[in-house]
């Protein structure tokens, strides 16, 4: 029932469906109906228990590359996730503010997020707390161009 009155809401630019006990499945339906949209600019997933994989269908969406916030903070995303988001950011040309904070993401998950940020010019606003940043993936990223135009960075 969502899905089909966000697909009739044409020039939808802010979506916050935090908090709502979204699982892959309901998200997957969600986004069913938004997928022709081109005017989201802003998209909270915060504290939805999506699991490893659950944002892939997302962050693999044209939807996806129009955003210029995206939060998925505490929804138990996981490498698959990050890989999607590694992609994205090589991709996009919007993206300013990603917050993926308490995910327990491994190290390996956000050497991904560094990668993708390597040759990414939009991005000036990354929360990344309670995740497994190691000293490798930090020093990475603060010598990356990135580190010079960040707003906010928190390990």
């Amino acid at each position: 029932a969502l899905g089909e009155l966000l697909s009739s809401s044409p020039t939808l630019e802010h979506l916050d469906i935090s908090s709502n006990k979204l699982t892959p499945e309901t998200v997957q339906l969600l986004f069913s109906g938004i997928q022709h949209t081109s005017t989201l600019k802003w998209l909270s997933l915060d504290f939805n228990p999506l699991g490893c994989g659950g944002a892939v269908p997302l962050l693999k969406s044209r939807v996806a590359h129009n955003l210029s916030c995206l939060r998925l903070r505490d929804t138990g995303i996981g490498e698959e996730d990050c890989r999607a988001l590694c992609s994205l950011l090589l991709a996009s040309t919007s993206l300013q503010w990603i917050d993926i904070s308490n995910n327990d993401l491994p190290s390996v998950a956000m050497q991904l997020i560094v990668s993708g940020l390597q040759d990414n010019t939009t991005v000036n606003n990354l929360y990344v707390m309670k995740n497994s940043l190691d000293s490798e993936a930090a020093v990475s990223l603060l010598k990356s161009p990135l580190a010079h135009r960040l707003c906010v960075f928190s390990l």
